[in-house]
């Protein structure tokens, strides 16, 4: 009974405010309140609603299923619960946790991680192996040095035996050799002069000398001297040699088709213009099938306009000659006079004239 009691005083309030707030008049009831309240609420055809829906149920039982009871005890447990817990939990909860966990992750995690490792790994191996082993150079012969060399006038120092050039030969005999990269005028008196003392002399003369001058050439051969490969254009081996071997082989090999076109035959000798060379250089010339040849005996006699006397140049010259020695010179004024002489002068030392191998 209390609890009814209480459960009328509280409607009976809701109805109240209800009522004050909507401008009408309250009239309270004298007998049944708990049977008659629901209709004050609802419209006139509640209290038969009331009376026909519990059926058999005694009147106390109707305050407990009543549309008002189950309206007051839903609202406030529903609006408040619902509204204020869905909304601040969703949100926050999905924002925050999506955005700050793949940004940070991602990017850091990729680009970090690839650049640093991919770059720096390859370059510095490109470059190291190209400064220190190859010297910027590619192809078969790039692990070979091609560090420059210059031959003396005088006989080679020790270090020469760490190349497989000539300059020496048989002892007791001299190698006469002449180098040609253009004609000087006094190529034919030097062959007559070589053919009248019968002295047989290996010329080593450029691509330009022999489509220029391929009568000479074929009289050198003719007159049974030998003539040698002394490049095309007088490039020097290691310039030649510096990137790859190609240039090198080609420049080589235009000599070999000028040669062959003008006389028929092929050579094995090779003199180094400048007489500059390398180990790579030699090292190519040699596996096509070269010889190179040096000196052990020369002098500056290739100034066409400084050019010395006989007498001085009999004095740079005969202080190198030694037994077996391959002799350079070029035919030039002073050694197209000089070369009788020299010839006896040698002769007379017990020396014969040979040709180079």
């Amino acid at each position: 009974m209390r609890k009814r009691a209480y459960q009328m005083t509280g409607l009976i309030s809701l109805g109240l405010s209800a009522m004050i707030l909507a401008g009408c008049n309250i009239n309270l009831p004298t007998s049944r309140p708990a049977e008659t309240q629901p209709g004050v609420t609802t419209g006139g055809s509640a209290s038969t609603t009331a009376a026909t829906k519990p059926g058999t149920k005694s009147s106390q039982t109707l305050p407990e299923t009543s549309p008002v009871t189950t309206a007051i005890e839903t609202q406030p447990t529903t609006v408040p619960v619902t509204v204020p817990a869905t909304i601040p939990a969703t949100k926050p909860a999905t924002k925050p946790a999506t955005k700050p966990a793949t940004k940070p992750v991602t990017k850091p995690a990729t680009k970090p991680a690839t650049k640093p490792v991919t770059k720096p790994a390859t370059k510095p191996a490109t470059t190291t192996s190209t400064k220190t082993t190859t010297s910027g150079s590619t192809g078969a012969y790039a692990d070979i040095s091609n560090k420059r060399y210059e031959w003396s006038y005088g006989y080679p120092t020790s270090w020469v035996t760490d190349f497989s050039g000539h300059w020496n030969y048989s002892s007791g005999k001299l190698y006469l050799t002449m180098d040609l990269g253009y004609e000087m005028g006094y190529t034919n008196v030097i062959l007559d002069t070589l053919r009248d003392k019968g002295v047989k002399v290996t010329f080593f003369v450029t691509t330009e000398y022999i489509k220029e001058n391929p009568g000479k050439v074929r009289r050198m051969l003719d007159e049974g001297h030998k003539v040698g490969n002394h490049s095309t254009k007088h490039i020097n081996m290691v310039k030649l040699a510096e990137t790859s071997e190609d240039p090198l082989v080609e420049n080589t090999e235009k000599w070999e088709a000028a040669y062959q076109a003008a006389t028929g035959r092929t050579s094995h000798l090779y003199r180094a213009p400048e007489g500059v060379f390398s180990k790579r250089g030699m090292t190519i010339l040699e596996d096509m099938g070269y010889d190179i040849i040096f000196w052990g005996a020369a002098y500056a006699d290739y100034d066409e306009n400084n050019q010395p006397s006989v007498e001085t140049a009999k004095e740079k010259l005969y202080k190198f000659i030694s037994s077996g020695d391959v002799v350079l010179l070029h035919p030039f004024k002073t050694n197209s006079e000089l070369l009788p002489e020299f010839i006896d002068d040698m002769r007379g030392r017990g020396y014969d004239f040979s040709l180079v191998p």
